[in-house]
């Protein structure tokens, strides 16, 4: 048996299949907790297929089992750490040519090109090569299991750490929170004054639910990463410029994630479900989902084809004009909002020992406007790139929106046990003019908010996004966060 074990390690390639289980243990020791254990064999379970599909299609070529396992060993290592590489050259070599795709893939394909040459000709031996690459990968499995068997002993659950200038409140009803972003939902004074079209019978019914709608409340940025940043976090951003790119959009995507709002409600014990378009710690943006389950994405993200989906496959499908790649990307909004309605919904109706905590993203009636106001699908040429400014649809689609808010709230008013904390926020005004039109209205945002307290009193009728969660939390958990100075940054495209 020893024999035949070290006989395997010495001269077979099962390194190849060792480095997709390593892929995926160490993803999944350093993601513990957060991927389903069925999700992250599922995922090994393509890994293993796709290696063995490769290495057959090299057996091919070589008719050499080690040269095939050593091939299809390089190109699922460049997928699995493509994303890694490819970063630490940028911080390296900030904007070199070196670090552009437009570089880096035809110079991976011609070494991909050389070493196939190179193993054509090469002696079918191998067997240093074989032997050293087994016991490596064995070795990294060893130290992952080990790592993981470490977190599966300390698995009770830690106390989160209640946040510096909070106030513990283990005497609060602690009420599920609905925090429901409807993207770029412009407030009423806007859509009065710009749109020619009153709001009031949505605020209405909104009021004859119990809700309280701030009349004059805006956004503190006009760009959506910013507001959500600034809101969860109840602060200003510390930005270095006054655009909406890097550094600053990366520094917004790291305050969403790890934010003041979440690790407060998590001191109380709240379940966070995160249907949004942002990533948190341990819950990936809530994307329209392929046959791999969203948790995976934890472990896949920097993989190059993960990698080559975020960063380019938008430009080659405008680029060359892809028709049905065209109406995938246009219909994917559509797609998952009616995924993240049909998520908070399921959420509402189930009974939980803990108190939820659920921020829904809705991409509505943000561009694409997709249906009129009595729901009737729009036709895929009003969809496209340069519609989003034809006002008539947005108003057409925001009436529709409002029909799919008033459905949300019945269902979650009527699915708790106890009156739960709900607020329906827009991130911003709208924003696709195309005349001049004065800075005040890229801000102007619905903001309606349903205390179980009814108290009202401390939301102000001209409350920004940065003092909505000071409110809500000073109001309904007993804190005595003070209030910001109310001001707006406009950033530019």
């Amino acid at each position: 048996m020893k024999r035949t074990i070290g006989t395997t390690i010495k001269t077979n390639p099962v390194f190849l299949y060792l480095l997709s289980i390593f892929f995926v243990l160490h993803g999944y020791t350093e993601n513990y907790d957060f991927v389903p254990v069925k999700d992250a064999l599922l995922l090994t379970g393509l890994y293993l297929g796709s290696s063995l599909l490769i290495s057959v299609l090299f057996w091919l070529l070589y008719r050499d089992f080690r040269k095939a396992g050593l091939m299809a060993f390089l190109i699922m290592a460049y997928h699995f750490f493509f994303g890694s590489i490819h970063d630490t050259l940028k911080n390296i070599l900030p904007g070199s040519f070196i670090i552009k795709y437009t570089f880096l893939l035809p110079v991976s394909f011609l070494i991909l090109l050389f070493i196939i040459i190179l193993l054509k000709k090469k002696k079918p031996a191998l067997l240093r090569a074989t032997y050293y690459l087994n016991l490596l990968l064995l070795l990294f499995l060893i130290v992952d299991s080990v790592l993981l068997a470490g977190k599966m002993v300390k698995k009770e659950e830690k106390m989160v750490a209640l946040p510096i200038g909070f106030i513990n409140c283990d005497s609060c009803s602690k009420p599920d929170l609905y925090f429901i972003i409807p993207d770029e939902y412009a407030g009423n004074h806007e859509l009065k004054n710009l749109f020619n079209f009153d709001n009031s019978d949505f605020i209405n019914q909104l009021s004859q639910r119990g809700f309280h709608t701030i009349p004059a409340s805006y956004s503190n940025y006009n760009y959506t990463p910013f507001s959500i940043a600034s809101v969860l976090n109840m602060d200003y951003l510390d930005l270095k410029g006054k655009d909406r790119s890097k550094p600053d959009l990366t520094y917004c995507y790291e305050m969403i994630q790890d934010n003041k709002v979440l690790h407060f409600l998590q001191s109380l014990h709240y379940t966070f479900y995160n249907y949004s378009h942002f990533n948190f710690k341990g819950q990936p943006a809530r994307v329209l989902e392929t046959f791999l389950p969203a948790k995976t994405r934890l472990i896949t993200g920097q993989t190059f084809l993960s990698r080559l989906d975020r960063d380019i496959r938008f430009n080659l499908i405008t680029r060359f004009q892809s028709k049905r790649e065209l109406r995938r990307g246009t219909y994917a909004n559509k797609e998952n909002n009616e995924n993240i309605f049909h998520l908070t919904m399921k959420t509402a109706s189930e009974k939980d020992n803990s108190p939820k905590f659920i921020f829904t993203h809705l991409m509505l009636p943000h561009y694409p406007y997709y249906f009129d106001k009595n729901g009737r699908k729009l036709p895929f040429e009003q969809l496209t790139e340069g519609n989003q400014v034809n006002q008539h649809n947005y108003i057409e689609y925001l009436q529709y929106t409002n029909k799919r808010l008033l459905e949300l709230v019945d269902h979650i008013l009527r699915s708790s046990e106890k009156p739960p904390i709900i607020i329906l926020m827009g991130d911003h005004g709208f924003r696709h003019f195309t005349q001049l039109v004065e800075s005040k209205y890229y801000f102007l945002n619905l903001m309606s908010v349903y205390l179980p307290s009814k108290n009202y009193t401390a939301l102000s009728d001209s409350l920004t996004c940065v003092n909505l969660f000071r409110t809500v939390l000073n109001t309904e958990f007993g804190q005595r966060l003070p209030y910001l100075k109310d001001s707006t940054s406009y950033l530019r495209d």
